[in-house]
């Protein structure tokens, strides 16, 4: 071995799961599969604990190394955001969120890319991370030499801001490749889901996300369905459960099952009669792709992003929860439709892999 691509890893291996530390995981294994020969893999994380370092090297094998900061992840995004270091990242770098070693005059051979994953913070939990977020995306404009971006929509939004002409990529996302791999192997245990349900996920640091879905479950355009909730049921001092009560759902509307491995999650998927998606924010579009995956169609606010990820494999709606939760009493009502989309999904997903992704971030560094 005589290079090598160091990928800063956001997010992994955290015990409530995120978008960006899935993104992030099942990006970085794409690029140890596809490394070019005489490439070997590093990767660079914020400080953790040695349980989640096992979880990490679990998650993604095959690293030549991982270098661990001094600083835990909050003080290291504060400290990169003034271009402060203890551990000097030199050579190509691929930064799979904004948190980037950016500095104003790189050393010759020195290359950072970064990737924008939308134009909005995926944590609504604070004001201290929007301004970190807007900070950071202004910062990555302004000194990376590349910058991934998952969708053609995301790039006409970042080309409004900047000049970012010859350094952007589209490099779409993929469903889950564990997701994938779950689905093909028999469960471990027996999940308990109800006969006919709805599927709906929650995010860490998305308090709003969950109030849009008991928005959407309590409006009186919502058919008769259970709604399953994988995902965290709480943000701070608010709950699910709470949130429901207040809304006035009758008890058992939403049946809360909490974080899922990616069996049961793919067992979920599938059995579900549709994916309820709710989050306008989302413009990454995970969610979407491993429902297709495993069949099941898609409910979800019309975005110039979530529509181009989607294809015409699910059902785009403008407007807000009574909107959604109409389109969604008109799909469960149509079991043709539903059956014809499930399948035009399931194969749309199968265009969309990780290794290809990472084909094309190999494909960016060599360019640049």
């Amino acid at each position: 071995m005589n290079d090598r691509l160091t990928v800063v890893l956001d997010e992994v291996a955290e015990r409530s799961r995120t978008m960006v530390g899935r993104y992030s995981a099942e990006l970085t294994r794409g690029l140890v599969e596809t490394a070019p020969e005489g490439f070997e893999i590093g990767a660079l994380s914020a400080k953790i604990s040695e349980s989640r370092e096992a979880r990490l090297r679990e998650q993604v094998p095959g690293l030549a190394e991982l270098k661990q900061t001094a600083v835990p992840a909050r003080e290291l995004r504060e400290a990169w955001l003034h271009t402060i270091t203890t551990i000097p990242v030199r050579g190509l770098v691929h930064a799979t969120s904004l948190m980037a070693p950016l500095v104003r005059e790189p050393e010759p051979g020195d290359q950072v890319t970064v990737t924008v994953h939308g134009l909005q913070s995926f944590s609504d939990r604070s004001e201290r991370k929007q301004r970190w977020f807007d900070r950071a995306l202004k910062r990555a404009l302004a000194r990376a030499h590349g910058i991934i971006v998952p969708t053609a929509a995301v790039a006409e939004d970042l080309a409004l801001l900047d000049d970012v002409e010859g350094r952007v990529r589209v490099v779409p996302p993929a469903p889950s490749a564990s997701l994938r791999l779950a689905s093909a192997t028999p469960p471990a245990r027996e999940l308990s889901l109800p006969d006919e349900y709805v599927l709906a996920l929650t995010q860490p640091g998305s308090i709003g996300q969950a109030e849009r879905l008991v928005e959407t479950v309590a409006s009186s355009q919502m058919p008769d369905v259970r709604v399953v909730v994988a995902g965290p049921v709480g943000w701070g001092e608010a709950r699910l459960a709470g949130l429901a009560v207040e809304a006035g759902l009758p008890a058992g509307r939403l049946v809360m099952l909490g974080e899922l491995s990616d069996a049961d999650l793919a067992v979920a998927y599938r059995r579900a009669l549709a994916h309820l998606h709710v989050w306008e924010q989302d413009a990454l579009g995970l969610s979407l792709l491993d429902a297709a995956l495993l069949g099941t169609p898609t409910v979800h606010p019309s975005t110039r992003s979530l529509d181009e990820i989607a294809g015409d494999a699910s059902v785009p709606v403008a407007g807000g929860a009574h909107e959604l939760a109409a389109a969604l009493a008109q799909l469960l009502g149509d079991d043709a439709e539903r059956a014809r989309l499930g399948m035009h999904a399931q194969d749309r997903a199968q265009s969309f892999t990780w290794e290809a992704a990472a084909h094309q971030v190999w494909q960016l560094h060599a360019e640049l």
